[in-house]
């Protein structure tokens, strides 16, 4: 259903159910007790008024951005976005992760790093909530350095959100340095954090200690049993949905599965 037809339809909806409480009221209590009813609920009635009134503004204020949402007309949303964060100076974590999902599905990076900056300089307490996402441009240019620079600070923050996927950017960044919190991240709730941890780690295996084989190996065995089949997709899934790197790096946890079981990687 389209979203000026949600709009009207609430309003409509709420419109029938005020005209069935007051036709209601006349028609079961009678016009002698009437004004006692009203005495009584006009409160709640002015509440809900309120609330609804409210939630139009709201609908109107955004009627652009759930237009170009269902629209998917992403150019227009992504200039409408940068509009709301640059000019009129609304830097806020709904409207920074928008641009963000925004800009990546276009492939314009710039707008992602010009994003960084504005953050950075006017807000920086929002990099806790975007700061992975925003990151994910550096991966494309494959920039270790880069890539460590501006995830370890992340990595090291424990109010991070998504914090393991700033861990393992920046362990997978650091080479060697990077084992001992790769494999702490082996326990990690995330398969794809998981998935992605074993597949760097195999990279060092002549330089692991006999724990940390025994601990991979044995986390081999459980992910291989866990990742099996349809339900196995499923968890991976839901990490790509709650986390937009595991999104973006998707071919990889791919192919990370595909190797743990035994499958041919194209």
């Amino acid at each position: 259903m389209r979203f000026k037809s949600i709009f009207w339809l609430f309003n409509i909806v709420v419109f029938i159910a005020l005209a069935v409480i007051v036709a209601g009221s006349i028609i079961i209590l009678g016009e002698d007790s009437i004004s006692l009813f009203w005495k009584n609920m006009w409160f709640m009635i002015v509440v809900f008024a309120a609330v609804v009134g409210i939630l139009d503004a709201y609908f109107i204020r955004n009627w652009k951005l759930f237009t170009y949402l269902e629209n998917e007309d992403w150019a227009s949303l992504l200039a409408w976005l940068e509009e709301q964060l640059y000019i009129k100076h609304r830097l806020n974590q709904a409207y920074a992760n928008l641009l963000i999902n925004t800009a990546l599905t276009v492939s314009n990076y710039e707008s992602v790093k010009k994003l960084e900056k504005e953050i950075r300089t006017r807000k920086p307490v929002l990099l806790r909530h975007v700061g992975v996402s925003l990151g994910i441009p550096l991966f494309r240019e494959r920039n270790a350095e880069a890539i460590k620079n501006f995830y370890g600070p992340l990595a090291e923050d424990p109010k991070t959100k998504q914090r393991s996927w700033a861990k393992w950017a920046n362990a997978q960044a650091s080479g060697e340095n990077g084992i001992s919190e790769l494999t702490e991240l082996l326990d990690d709730r995330d398969p794809a954090v998981v998935l992605l941890s074993i597949n760097v780690l195999e990279n060092y295996l002549s330089v692991l200690d006999d724990n940390t084989l025994y601990k991979l190996q044995e986390t081999k065995n459980i992910m291989a049993e866990k990742l099996k089949g349809s339900s196995g997709e499923k968890l991976l899934n839901r990490s790509r949905e709650e986390n937009l790197l595991a999104s973006v790096l998707s071919s990889w946890v791919e192919q990370s599965r595909k190797r743990l079981l035994g499958l041919p990687v194209q």
